[in-house]
């Protein structure tokens, strides 16, 4: 299913000119949940508004690239090897000489950079929570003990999150077990071989009976 999300994402989306690395990352992100072939289309569709931002933050990196390369070439930006020449106290003077709107653009992508691995790990958590709750509903896990479950949790191959799954199925089955035999040792036990016929009274009731006629005869 991965090969086909990826096929379709560079069909539809291939005017916006991101990276093989972001249409992978994408393909992987959809195939955690679309199962049939006919949802690759609406999945993908789905996700224009992400990959447009990708695309924003793609230009502005191609951007500052350009700009980093011109300041080189003007002679504003040292090479790499007369860097490693200079003394500690020369680079830090280097340093200080690049132009502070050159440092504000390094900056920014630096924040964009750091934008765009929160929200792909903030929609991988919110991928797994949403399919670890479609597992355990189907499991009959009721929604009382999915609130004390982890949901936040990352897992590293497909095997790995149905080992989870498997793991809180039986610590929920252990848990109702228990309160099922606690529920059952509360419930009165009759006496071997005792039997009441309707309208009768138990001993325990007919003795005290009993002791009330006594006391009223002595009287």
């Amino acid at each position: 299913m991965f090969e086909k999300i990826l096929k379709e994402l560079k069909t539809k989306y291939a005017n916006l000119g991101l990276s093989e690395t972001i249409l992978k990352v994408m393909a992987e992100t959809l195939a955690k949940t679309v199962e049939k072939e006919e949802e690759v289309e609406t999945a993908v569709a789905g996700v224009e508004g992400q990959m447009k931002i990708y695309q924003s933050f793609a230009d502005q990196n191609r951007t500052l690239q350009t700009e980093i390369s011109n300041l080189k070439k003007a002679g504003e930006v040292k090479t790499e090897e007369k860097k490693e020449e200079k003394k500690e106290g020369e680079e830090k003077k280097e340093a200080s000489d690049v132009p502070e709107w050159a440092k504000a653009i390094i900056e920014s992508n630096k924040t964009l950079s750091e934008s765009l691995t929160a929200m792909k790990t903030k929609e991988a958590q919110q991928t797994t929570a949403q399919t670890l709750q479609a597992k355990f509903t189907e499991l009959k896990i009721p929604q009382s003990f999915q609130k004390l479950i982890p949901m936040d949790k990352v897992f590293a191959t497909p095997e790995e999150m149905e080992a989870f799954v498997n793991e809180q199925k039986a610590n929920y089955d252990g848990i109702a077990q228990e309160f099922g035999n606690a529920a059952l040792s509360q419930a009165p036990k009759p006496l071997f071989g005792e039997s009441k016929k309707e309208g009768e009274v138990s001993p325990d009731v007919q003795a005290y009976l009993d002791s009330k006629k006594q006391v009223k005869a002595n009287e």
